[in-house]
């Protein structure tokens, strides 16, 4: 008998237990559902505001050089929430696979509800040499044409809730830019521009 009331008492613990650890789980769940309401969190927005050539040239020997600079427009439509943007990013303009230029963004602060913020980036200037890519860039600036160049991003930030700011996460931006040309002359045309975030 005395063997059967130890396994009662077990089972009656073993339901207390079962029972608090699921009101701890749906305190919890209502919490961090309140929590969500209340800040109502969206994902921040980035787009390639400009994308200037400062310089370029194609030789004979198909021999390219290309440097930019970018204006990179960051938005954040939190209302509670700031991003820090941290340093270690990396930035760089691709043509076909091959990069053209590259560079950093400098690290800087966007509270909840700031207006929409320009960064100017200067990159540096790559060299490609014998390569189909240079040929096709050259056939593109003297005929006419589209001139898709790949816009890549990796950008570390903290979140900041309040006093509470999260750990670094890197997310990955990408914008597809389409030119009519590469020029450091004149106004470049830019036909179409899609940028997309991923996290991870």
């Amino acid at each position: 008998m005395k063997r059967a009331d130890d396994n009662g008492c077990c089972s009656r613990l073993a339901c207390v237990a079962l029972l608090t650890l699921a009101t701890i789980l749906l305190t919890l769940a209502a919490v961090l559902g309140a929590l969500y309401v209340a800040l109502d969190p969206k994902l921040p927005r980035y787009t390639v505001h400009a994308l200037n050539v400062t310089a370029f040239g194609m030789d004979d020997d198909l021999t390219a050089r290309a440097r930019f600079d970018a204006a990179v427009r960051f938005e954040n439509p939190n209302r509670a929430i700031g991003i820090s943007y941290e340093a270690g990013s990396s930035l760089a303009v691709w043509y076909g696979g091959y990069r053209l230029s590259q560079g950093a963004l400098s690290p800087f602060y966007q509270g909840h509800r700031s207006k929409a913020v320009v960064v100017h980036v200067a990159m540096s200037e790559a060299r490609l040499q014998g390569t189909g890519m240079v040929a096709a860039m050259r056939h593109v600036n003297e005929a006419g044409g589209e001139l898709p160049l790949v816009f890549r991003g990796e950008v570390p930030v903290r979140v900041k809730v309040g006093r509470f700011t999260t750990g670094k996460v890197t997310p990955r931006v990408r914008c597809d830019v389409v030119l009519d040309r590469l020029s450091t002359e004149g106004v470049i045309g830019v036909k179409r521009l899609s940028c997309n975030l991923k996290f991870w």
